[in-house]
């Protein structure tokens, strides 16, 4: 009796990692999840995010320490371990009950080393709740007001749940075992016997216990629907796998299948005929799926870079990287590191995941190697809030401000569906691991003020000349798939906008009539929805601005995705919108140099044509336009991220040796000027004919020393040095 008393008081706990550093909160989480669809088939995008947020430990820390529930039957006696609440995903503080199919629920289960309670589990638990909740139901009578499947439903739910239970929370902190809050899934022999007609594989639902008539259950035990059904009012309720019996170390399989043990935990008869061992869901085979993709890079050379990626499925899952389609010989990590990298590195990078049930290829990443650079004459990482360096305007048909400016936007939770699976935006190319944040532009996020609009920005008091270039990082975002489509309203489609030459004191955008506009600009939307999805614009002080595609003098290689040049550029390998640069990163540079212009993505010249307009010189501008009457639906997938932002001088200060000095041990020192940032190799010769490449140099400052230890080999020698 002593030692079963102890084994009942050790605490278990779930299985389950420390929960991340930096994991979404429920709020968040369910923003994530917004963006894919509702739980229809066997394993949805939807319940793929909550696998993925559960085994990496994204769980309330209070959800963790199991509690015992003591069972006793025909002289013996049981302690099993039950979950303090339903599934939960999220902070202690900010969680969210997450209802999930049974498949899931069974899933989850089997990987953590726990089962779904049967009915007579489910009214223990209740009966040893330390609080007790009165159900919240919704109203039946209204179904215009709600669908009980929606995600809108599972929050309203949450937050009536939430408010019930905080009122406990001084006598009863998080952590204490809780019932009444929702019905729960349950294993029974009703998953294979007495079936509904239309309904051969079904989901049981049992209990929701009432605090008047005092623990009587809602919900009888029904299977009156399909497996892969999970509304507001159900929860998963993980009960461990190992439990005691009469003082000994057993499981719930083992006493479920013993004639003699079942009714410690089932009330039900355990029929001999069942060829599966214990009541439980089917669960299919689960491929690989790929959650987080590598994400894109731009580095200099010579540095590491490591793309990381996340999968999931079924145990034990296998790793293959490839670079530019063939594999990369040892790398079978989830992780890949590219060490020392040169400019014959630079190309796509993708990960094939396998296991038993199937094998799935990520989309590719592209790595892009800087070998020169030049000196930064401004520069804007939108890591802070920067909005005192930049001068805003507004333009409308209607005069109603409808527009969004989010200054250091975390995007980092922010989802992306992509070909019906929904993943997160990673960070730009040209930062770091981590660095998640950007300037966000929306117009028309009013759904009663669908207007033509735009918003430009241009950072305040400068003003470039010469031969220059306005570099950046572009996310364009839409709703819906490829095309747009299913975003629920047509015509939803928007530009970026980007351009040079700017007086900085105009909106300058496709304007329906005449208004003033400046400088050379350029357009691009992200889905190919428009019969011109590559824009090019000169400004008009004095009317309507000039749209250089329909007067035939863009300079554009083409204006419409479907081109062989942007179908090139942008597959559908990568790109949901074959074509069109939607929901990926992109590097977007606009040049001016001697009097001419060129806009070029990922270095790939789109336009150029050699400026025939007065604006030769002032500021740079970024923005974005809207040129339909129609709102976006839903009105938050639409909007344009800026990252890294500079403007660079592309006619820097050239390379100089300032000496060449023989040292006294033979060698010679070598003292050189530069342009900080840029990559240098130094090749020698004898006869200025033969050259040898001996050294690469990364200069951090304005001048540089190095070394040339193999003069002693030679009575004379000659150096140059390359960018």
């Amino acid at each position: 009796m002593t030692w079963l008393w102890l084994a009942s008081a050790v605490a278990q706990t779930l299985n389950v990692p420390p929960r991340p550093a930096g994991a979404m909160t429920g709020r968040q989480f369910t923003n994530v999840i917004a963006s894919t669809p509702s739980p229809s088939s066997s394993f949805s995008d939807r319940e793929n995010w909550i696998f993925y947020q559960v085994i990496n430990g994204n769980v309330p820390n209070w959800m963790r320490t199991l509690k015992p529930i003591n069972a006793s039957y025909s002289g013996h006696t049981a302690t099993y371990y039950v979950a303090p609440d339903y599934l939960a995903i999220g902070s202690d503080q900010d969680y969210f009950l997450m209802p999930t199919t049974p498949l899931l629920a069974q899933r989850l289960g089997e990987r953590l080393g726990c089962t779904l309670p049967t009915r007579k589990m489910v009214g223990a638990i209740w009966t040893n709740a330390a609080v007790k909740l009165a159900p919240q139901t919704f109203n039946p009578g209204a179904p215009d007001f709600y669908d009980i499947l929606s995600l809108e439903v599972f929050g309203g739910e949450n937050v009536a749940v939430r408010s019930k239970r905080d009122l406990q929370t001084n006598s009863q902190p998080f952590g204490a075992l809780v019932g009444g809050d929702k019905k729960d899934v349950i294993i029974s022999s009703l998953i294979y016997s007495n079936l509904t007609g239309g309904v051969p594989k079904p989901v049981v639902i049992y209990g929701w216990h009432q605090l008047s008539p005092y623990g009587v259950p809602i919900q009888g035990a029904v299977n009156v629907h399909e497996e892969s059904y999970a509304d507001y009012s159900h929860g998963t309720r993980l009960v461990q796998m190992n439990l005691t019996v009469d003082g000994g170390a057993n499981t719930v399989t083992n006493v479920l299948t013993s004639a003699t043990l079942a009714g410690l935990l089932s009330d039900e008869t355990i029929s001999p005929s069942f060829t599966i061992p214990l009541p439980r869901y089917t669960v299919p085979a689960f491929p690989p799926v790929v959650m987080l993709p590598p994400r894109s890079q731009t580095v200099s050379t010579g540095v590491n870079v490591t793309f990381t990626t996340a999968a999931i499925g079924d145990l034990p899952l296998a790793y293959r990287w490839q670079f530019n389609g063939a594999n990369i010989v040892g790398a079978t990590n989830d992780t890949l590191t590219v060490s020392n990298v040169t400019p014959a590195g630079a190309g796509n990078y993708s990960v094939i995941v396998t296991n038993n049930a199937g094998v799935t290829n990520s989309r590719a990443a592209i790595l892009r190697i800087r070998t020169n650079s030049f000196p930064v004459m401004f520069a804007d990482d939108f890591e802070t809030n920067s909005s005192a360096n930049w001068n805003l305007f507004f333009g409308t048909t209607n005069g109603i401000t409808d527009y969004d400016v989010d200054w250091a936007y975390d995007f980092s939770l922010s989802p992306c569906s992509f070909n019906g699976l929904t993943a997160l935006i990673p960070p730009a190319p040209n930062s770091p691991d981590g660095s998640t944040r950007a300037l966000r532009l929306a117009v028309n996020q009013n759904d009663t003020n669908a207007v033509i609009a735009a918003v430009s920005l241009y950072p305040k008091n400068r003003f470039f000349s010469g031969n220059f270039a306005l570099k950046f990082d572009l996310w364009l975002h839409y709703p819906g798939g490829a095309g747009g489509s299913g975003a629920g309203v047509a015509g939803s489609t928007q530009h970026a906008t980007f351009g040079l030459n700017h007086l900085g004191t105009n909106v300058n955008w496709a304007a329906p009539s005449a208004t003033a506009s400046d400088g050379l600009w350029f357009g691009v939307d992200g889905e190919g929805g428009d019969s011109k999805d590559y824009r090019a614009y000169a400004g008009n002080l004095a009317g309507t601005q000039t749209d250089l595609v329909a007067a035939g003098t863009s300079g554009l290689t083409a204006s419409n995705n479907v081109a062989t040049i942007f179908q090139n550029l942008f597959p559908t390998s990568r790109f949901e919108t074959g074509g069109a640069p939607g929901k990926n990163w992109v590097e977007v540079e606009v040049r001016y140099t001697n009097n001419a212009v060129m806009w070029l993505m990922y270095g790939t010249v789109i336009a150029q044509r050699n400026n025939s307009t007065t604006f030769t010189n002032g500021n740079i501008m970024i923005g974005l336009m809207d040129v339909f009457n129609s709102i976006a639906a839903p009105a938050r997938d639409s909007f344009v991220l800026f990252d890294n932002l500079r403007v660079e001088n592309l006619t820097p200060t050239p390379i100089r040796f300032q000496s060449a000095t023989r040292l006294p041990n033979g060698q010679v020192s070598l003292l050189l000027t530069n342009v900080p940032g840029d990559n240098y190799w130094l090749d020698a010769s004898t006869n200025l004919t033969a050259w040898q490449q001996i050294a690469f140099v990364s200069a951090t400052n304005s001048t540089f020393t190095l070394v040339d230890s193999n003069a002693t080999s030679f009575s004379s020698r000659y150096y140059r040095a390359r960018r």
